[in-house]
C-alpha cells in the first residue's frame, strides 16, 4: 500500500540521518561478551582483577488475557493469534515466562579470557515452541579472547549482532511481548528438513511442520569479532562481524553454509548510567545473510535494519526499520482436525522473492524518577507484500505503566491494541477480524 511505503522511506531516512551524525545507549555486545576492565571499589575506579565466578539470574512471572475470539472450522482452529504463546492452548492464564540462571567471569587477572553461560527453565519459545517440548535449556555458552588490542574474539553460542530489540537484555525491557515485526521477521522458527512442502495462494513454495527445536532467540553458534572504541571523550563506535552456523540454539538441519552478520553503531554519551540505563544517543545499522535447508533444498534468508535509541533524564525513545527476504514465517497452523485438540505447526514461505518489512516507534518516560514509568509503542509489519493474496498488515499500539522497585526489578502493565488486515483477500480478512486486544501483567526479579 502507498501509505506504508511512504512510512518506510521516512523511517529509513530518519534513522540513517541519526547514524550519520556519529552519535549507543547500552553497548550490548560488550556487556554480554566481556567483563569490565575497571570496577568501583570504595568509590574509586580500579583495575578489575576479580576471577571469582559471578552467579546471577532472573525470573519473569505474570498473567495474560487475549480478548480475541476463536474460529473453529472443520475441526481446525483458524485463530492462533487469539491464543497465548508459547503453547497456544488457552486465552488467559498465569505464567512463568522466563526463569534463567547464569554464570560469568574471567579466567585470569589480566582479563584476557572471559566466559558467559546461561540456562532457561521457564516456558517460552526456547523450551516449548507452539506447545512442543524441545528439552533444551541452554541459551548461552561462550568464551571471549581479549588478548589482542582493539579486538575481542567471542566463540560459542550467544546473541548475534543485530536488532536492538533482539540484542537487548530481555529482563530489562518493560514490554512483556516483542514487537510484531521483530517477533515474526527476526525471532527465527526452525523446521526439520523433512517438513511438508506445499504452495501458498501465490503459488510460492511453503513448508510446514511441528517445531522440533527452539526458536532462534536471536542467537547462533559461531565466532564473532567486535570492539568498541572511543573516538572522543563522549563519542564511541562499535563494529562487529560474525560467522555462524545458522542453526540458532541447535546444530541440527545445517545447510552447510555459514550465516554472516555485520553491525555498526555510534554513540554519544551523556555521561550517566550503565547497562540498559546508560544515558546516551545511539544510531545503528545491521545486516545478516545465510541459507536454510528444507527438503534438501537451500533457500536464502536475508535480514537487515537501521535504527536509533535515546535515553536521557528519564526519557527513552526508540525507532527501528527491519527488512526481510526469504524464509518468511507465515504463522502457526493447526494440523489436527479434532475440534477438541490442536496440533500447532509452523509454516515458512521459503523463496527469496517473498519479502516483508516493518518498523516500530517507542516512547517511555519516568513520571516519578526511577519509580513510575509510562510506556507507548507502535509497531507495523507488512508480511509478504510481494503477494496481493498472501499479504497481511499488522498494526499494534501498546500502552503501559511500570513500577520499578530497584533497577530492573519491577512490575509491568501492558495493554496492546491489535489490528490485522488482508488488503487483497476478503476471505482471509473474515478470519483476521477475530483478532483481539491483549492484556499483560508481568513481574521481573533479577538476582
Amino acid at each position: 500500500m502507498q501509505v506504508s511505503k511512504t512510512n518506510k522511506i521516512i523511517m529509513s531516512v530518519a534513522a540513517l540521518s541519526v547514524l550519520s551524525l556519529g552519535l549507543h545507549a547500552a553497548d550490548w555486545l560488550s556487556i554480554a561478551g566481556t567483563e569490565p576492565s575497571m570496577i568501583k571499589v570504595d568509590g574509586k575506579k580500579v583495575k578489575n582483577t576479580n576471577t571469582k565466578p559471578r552467579f546471577w539470574g532472573f525470573i519473569q512471572v505474570g498473567y495474560q488475557q487475549n480478548y480475541g475470539d476463536i474460529l473453529i472450522k472443520s475441526g481446525v482452529n483458524k485463530t492462533p493469534f487469539s491464543m497465548l504463546t508459547p503453547d497456544l492452548n488457552s486465552q488467559s492464564g498465569f505464567e512463568v515466562n522466563r526463569a534463567r540462571l547464569a554464570v560469568r567471569g574471567m579466567i585470569d587477572k589480566a582479563n584476557t579470557l572471559d566466559y558467559f553461560f546461561m540456562t532457561e527453565f521457564g516456558e517460552d519459545g526456547i523450551t516449548a515452541p507452539a506447545g512442543h517440548t524441545t528439552g533444551n535449556h541452554l541459551t548461552d555458552a561462550s568464551i571471549t579472547y581479549r588478548g589482542i588490542a582493539h579486538l575481542n574474539i567471542r566463540m560459542g553460542q550467544f546473541k548475534y549482532p543485530g536488532s536492538e530489540e533482539g540484542m537487548r537484555a530481555v529482563f530489562a525491557s518493560e514490554y512483556r511481548n516483542f514487537t510484531k515485526v521483530t517477533n515474526e521477521l527476526l525471532l527465527e522458527r526452525f523446521l526439520p528438513n523433512n517438513a511438508i512442502a506445499g504452495t501458498d495462494a501465490n503459488g510460492d513454495v511453503t513448508y510446514q511442520a511441528a517445531p522440533t527445536q527452539s526458536v532462534g532467540a536471536f542467537r547462533d553458534r559461531g565466532v564473532e569479532f567486535f570492539d568498541t572504541e572511543n573516538v572522543t571523550k563522549k563519542i564511541s563506535v562499535t563494529v562487529a562481524v560474525m560467522a555462524g552456523s545458522g542453526t540458532g540454539l541447535s546444530s541440527s538441519n545445517a545447510s552447510g553454509d555459514l550465516t554472516y552478520y555485520g553491525y555498526l553503531a555510534s554513540q554519544y554519551s551523556f555521561g550517566k548510567g550503565k547497562g540498559y540505563f546508560t544515558q546516551a544517543l545511539k544510531g545503528f545499522a545491521w545486516y545478516q545473510s545465510g541459507k536454510r535447508k528444507l527438503n534438501n533444498t537451500k533457500y536464502d534468508r536475508i535480514r537487515y535494519g537501521v535504527g536509533v535509541d535515546y535515553f536521557h533524564n528519564g526519557l527513552r525513545l526508540d525507532a527501528e526499520y527491519i527488512k526481510a527476504k526469504g524464509m518468511i514465517y507465515n504463522g502457526a497452523k493447526d494440523a489436527d482436525i479434532d475440534p477438541y485438540n490442536e496440533d500447532w505447526q509452523y509454516q515458512i514461505v521459503a523463496g527469496k522473492n517473498n519479502v516483508s518489512d516493518g518498523y516500530y516507534f517507542n516512547a517511555q518516560y519516568y513520571v516519578i524518577p526511577k519509580k513510575v514509568e509510562l510506556l507507548a509503542r507502535y509497531d507495523y509489519l507488512d508480511r509478504l507484500s510481494n503477494s496481493s493474496l498472501d499479504e497481511r498488515e499488522f498494526k499494534t499500539t501498546t500502552i503501559g505503566l511500570s513500577y520499578h522497585f530497584k533497577g530492573p526489578n519491577r512490575i509491568d502493565f501492558n495493554y496492546a491494541f491489535r489490528d490485522a488486515t488482508a488488503p487483497g483477500n476478503a476471505a482471509a480478512q473474515k478470519v483476521l477480524d477475530y483478532t483481539g486486544n491483549l492484556l499483560s501483567i508481568q513481574g521481573t526479579l533479577k538476582f
